[in-house]
């Protein structure tokens, strides 16, 4: 039946590329709704709740990544895919940091598209569904140290030296993924998997950039994450002292 598996918001002010898109994710059971402005897409957003928004980069009213920034205060869940003629890491890694789970370069390859649409929905699901019981036990509390960072998974908060850190999704992601795994070196592909739910072969690359940001913000945090060469990263794990 069409668009039973939801609604799928795509910010694209380009015909050709609306209507292909609109096409690929019509094709895999979603309902699509084109919005060619920032204005457009704010106030379908209200009232669509879509499952996802695929956004394109130049729009005529507004920044693309501006309008990511907003939609992501507003739905901390929603899936936020980039598409976007723009393949430089400035512009990926900007993207990626506004909130945006994905980056998708034109012109657009439907089955990678579609396949990265499905990977992150499915993540979503998998979360949702492990959040939907009571938490019975102490996990949600749960804490790790290391030297001056402290990351709680229950408030999903990260400090340095006492003082919170603001991040990204994916950072977050990535982080928590290294404190649970404290003193073990994780591949490259492992972290792939686990942060972007996705198959390895967008990019290990990815991995390195993401890592490059998460340091900068945790400052003396960020020293502790040890990159193994050839194989991927560890957070380090500090005797007490």
């Amino acid at each position: 039946m069409p668009g039973e598996r939801g609604s799928v918001l795509i910010v694209e002010d380009t015909q050709h590329s609306a209507e292909l898109i609109a096409a690929l994710v019509d094709h895999e059971g979603f309902n699509p709704i084109v919005c060619s402005s920032a204005k457009a897409a704010r106030e379908t957003h209200r009232t669509a709740q879509p499952v996802a928004i695929l956004l394109d980069w130049v729009l005529p009213d507004s920044p693309g990544i501006e309008l990511c920034r907003e939609m992501r205060a507003r739905d901390a869940l929603v899936t936020i895919i980039f598409v976007s003629g723009r393949d430089d890491e400035t512009s990926i890694a900007r993207a990626l940091d506004a909130g945006a789970d994905d980056y998708v370069t034109k012109p657009v390859r439907g089955g990678e598209l579609v396949a990265r649409l499905e990977a992150h929905l499915r993540r979503l699901a998998t979360m949702r569904a492990a959040l939907s019981p009571p938490v019975r036990s102490t996990e949600s509390e749960r804490r790790f140290r290391f030297g001056p960072m402290e990351v709680e998974l229950g408030s999903r908060r990260v400090r340095v030296n006492g003082k919170p850190v603001k991040l990204g999704p994916l950072e977050y992601k990535l982080v928590e993924y290294l404190a649970r795994n404290g003193g073990v070196a994780i591949s490259r592909e492992q972290i792939l998997a686990e942060v972007y739910g996705i198959d390895a072969d967008i990019g290990t690359g990815r991995v390195d950039l993401l890592v490059r940001r998460l340091r900068l913000k945790l400052g003396a945090g960020g020293a502790l994450i040890v990159a193994h060469p050839g194989y991927g990263y560890m957070l380090e794990k500090v005797p007490p002292g």
